[in-house]
């Protein structure tokens, strides 16, 4: 069941969004953390939303201040420096995520009892975890979260890259292999120094390499990434096993034209989860892309989501759909 709504009369369509840096802390762990706060302005009280993605949120941002939510959106921790997030755990991640949203909550300008939080892509796991985990989980709503286990989405993007580069036949079956060892080695039980030096050797060994992308250097220094605490809770991660763990309102939004993604297994994978999770869950298939950007139909769904979660709206003309076409 589609879960979206129309704009309500009363949205402050007038309001414009007052951007500040601020600074709160994660209690758990004392780590200092920071966001961008955007508030509408000429109102009392506005519900909360906040928005983790490390895509641009400028546009998705206003459009939900423009629609009267207080917006914070964390920086990352690890932003400046990678180290920090490379020896985060999706557990501390969680707990960045549970700060951000005491932090928001407190505000005198935000209504504690009507929070969102919002998670794109690699900032979704943290986000799922934390609120299944949660005494008093709030809506969540999930733009192109992984929806296979962690090793099968790490094989599927590697394989889809080297496949884009032109590999084929042996090269492909001995990327195979390489990606295997890869996995034995980061989800071993050894301290990740050990994980390091053994990934090291087995990438001075190995006759083939990953494919170039953003995700870790492709010098020595990628050991270390791939040896880290953060790319193992990576790499374990069970989508399904989390989303069945949800008891909040929650719905995932994926782009039909996501890289490398198989839309009609993605979707199958995600409604699984959802068969013994949240009993609010659904499914929204969008034009393009929701990887690492928010199209104007993404926002569109995402405001009247947050709206039917927050404002109890009437539901509207849905602006996506859960079957696959044709």
């Amino acid at each position: 069941m589609l879960l979206l709504a129309a704009a309500e009369d009363g949205h402050a369509q007038e309001a414009n969004p007052t951007q500040q840096e601020v600074d709160y802390v994660n209690a758990a762990d004392g780590t200092p953390l920071s966001g961008y706060l955007s508030v509408p302005t000429g109102v009392d009280e506005s519900p909360g939303v906040v928005l983790l993605s490390i895509a641009g949120t400028e546009v998705v941002t206003e459009s939900l201040v423009e629609a009267g939510y207080a917006v914070l959106a964390p920086i990352r921790r690890g932003f400046v420096s990678v180290d920090p997030l490379l020896r985060a755990t999706y557990a501390d991640l969680g707990g960045d995520l549970r700060a951000a949203l005491d932090y928001l909550g407190s505000l005198p300008e935000v209504d504690s009892g009507r929070l969102v939080v919002i998670a794109q892509a690699d900032d979704a796991p943290p986000a799922m975890l934390a609120m299944a985990s949660s005494s008093s989980p709030i809506p969540l709503l999930l733009v192109a979260p992984p929806a296979f286990s962690g090793v099968q989405e790490f094989r599927r993007e590697q394989m889809g890259l080297a496949r884009r580069d032109g590999a084929g036949g042996d090269e492909l079956l001995a990327l195979d292999r390489y990606i295997d060892q890869i996995a034995a080695i980061a989800l071993s039980d050894a301290q990740p120094y050990v994980r390091e030096y053994r990934l090291g050797v087995l990438r001075e060994a190995s006759s083939v390499d990953l494919p170039r992308n953003a995700a870790f250097p492709m010098d020595e220094r990628q050991a270390r990434f791939l040896a880290s605490p953060l790319w193992r809770d990576r790499l374990s991660f069970e989508p399904q096993r989390v989303l069945a763990s949800l008891r909040s309102p929650v719905m995932v939004v994926i782009g039909e034209e996501e890289a490398n993604t198989p839309i009609e297994a993605y979707v199958d994978s995600v409604r699984r989860g959802f068969t013994a999770g949240s009993r609010e869950a659904s499914v929204c298939i969008v034009p393009g892309r929701t990887r690492h950007s928010f199209s104007p139909r993404t926002i569109d769904v995402v405001v009247r989501w947050v709206d039917a979660r927050l404002r109890e709206a009437a539901p509207a003309e849905p602006m996506c759909r859960e079957e696959l076409p044709g």
